[in-house]
């Protein structure tokens, strides 16, 4: 028998992006964006059944590094142990259920706050406290329960479906073709992180990452120091979207790749500085809160300074003007949800279309039909 996430991208990889047709699209009706059951069976039948990034290797760089991250209610441990070794666990301590660790530090061993129940950084049980002597009691076998993890140039993918396909089997080439333009993980130092809230469910976070049609009337500052919208070029092909942008400064082009569900990566060129490594990632929080969450990294000579110093600009100016819109798109849907999307497709028109956005939705569409 297939695992839910088997079925879950063999059907995905049906679909196909129409990367060439000018014509009108009908999106997702209103109501998709503000129905707590329509967000559960996307957790069901997406979260739970997805190749899921939650960070990168960089954010836990030394031993004993750890983060918490959460896809909805299932809170994921990050933790690099005394061997080097990045991996994942589900956040719940074996004894009674309580979360081992909250936030992010760094730990030679986690300790369950509620009986103090210990484990070391490979996840294994190290202490319980009074079980030793107890009959039935197998510390070997109560380790932390691993969750599957890949790496995509130093990126940190996660898979609740514990039987589910590989990364390459989901996302062929992927890798490889990102590594291709990526710095080397080790090279790479993050050197700042915006968790920014957006009052508005994850597929509207998702569209508007989808498209710059909204760039000219939202993002001034961006437009005229950063990109060229008129260059922009926008396809999808096998769950992932590619964003081609020249630059105000000629000598750099933006590269920027979307991976299902909920994940954009890419080179972000920043005046004085060169090609920045930058990671987006869309996490679902209620029906109606996400979080857009950017981390930048430095690598080799770039300055950390002026990296920071930008980012912490484009936190209070593009990503809060993104903020702002998605959070009026998600008010007026919930005040009509009956109503539908319309979206306007023109490919050869990179940046007034929003094509990706219909392949968006007709994976969203099949990813809930599928059982």
């Amino acid at each position: 028998m297939t695992s839910p996430a088997a079925r879950l991208y063999a059907a995905l990889h049906e679909v196909a992006c129409d990367n060439d047709s000018a014509r009108m699209r009908a999106g997702l009706a209103h109501g998709d964006y503000t129905s707590a059951e329509t967000l559960a069976l996307e957790d069901e039948r997406i979260f739970q059944r997805s190749w899921v990034c939650l960070g990168h290797e960089a954010d836990i760089g030394e031993p004993g590094d750890y983060a918490v991250e959460a896809i909805l209610d299932h809170e994921v441990l990050l933790i690099r142990g005394d061997d080097g070794a990045v991996r994942a666990f589900h956040n719940v301590c074996r004894h009674r259920g309580h979360a081992v660790a909250a936030g992010c530090g760094n730990a030679r061993w986690l300790t369950c706050p509620y009986h103090a129940w210990t484990y070391a950084s490979d996840g294994s049980l190290f202490y319980a406290p009074h079980a030793a002597d107890v009959a039935g009691f197998d510390q070997a076998t109560l380790g932390l329960r691993p969750i599957r993890l890949e790496t995509v140039a130093g990126a940190l993918f996660v898979s609740l479906d514990a039987d589910g396909p590989s990364f390459e089997d989901c996302y062929p080439g992927l890798r490889a073709e990102i590594e291709t333009w990526a710095p080397s993980p080790e090279e790479m130092e993050l050197v700042y992180q915006s968790p920014l809230r957006h009052e508005a469910n994850w597929k509207a976070s998702v569209e508007n990452f989808s498209e710059c049609y909204h760039c000219g009337p939202v993002h001034k500052y961006l437009t005229g120091n950063i990109i060229d919208p008129d260059s922009y070029q926008v396809s999808a092909a096998g769950l992932v979207q590619r964003h081609i942008v020249g630059g105000r400064d000629p000598s750099m082009i933006q590269r920027l790749w979307h991976v299902w569900p909920n994940t954009a990566m890419g080179l972000y060129p920043l005046p004085g500085v060169g090609l920045v490594w930058c990671i987006r990632h869309m996490y679902p929080r209620t029906v109606a809160e996400s979080t857009y969450h950017y981390r930048w990294y430095a690598t080799g000579e770039q300055p950390v300074d002026a990296i920071r110093e930008y980012a912490l600009h484009h936190e209070t100016t593009t990503g809060a003007e993104d903020a702002a819109v998605v959070a009026g798109a998600q008010r007026g849907m919930r005040g009509d949800p009956a109503a539908t999307n319309m979206l306007v497709c023109n490919p050869a028109h990179g940046v007034g279309s929003e094509h990706a956005i219909a392949y968006f939705h007709d994976l969203v569409r099949v990813a809930r039909e599928t059982p």
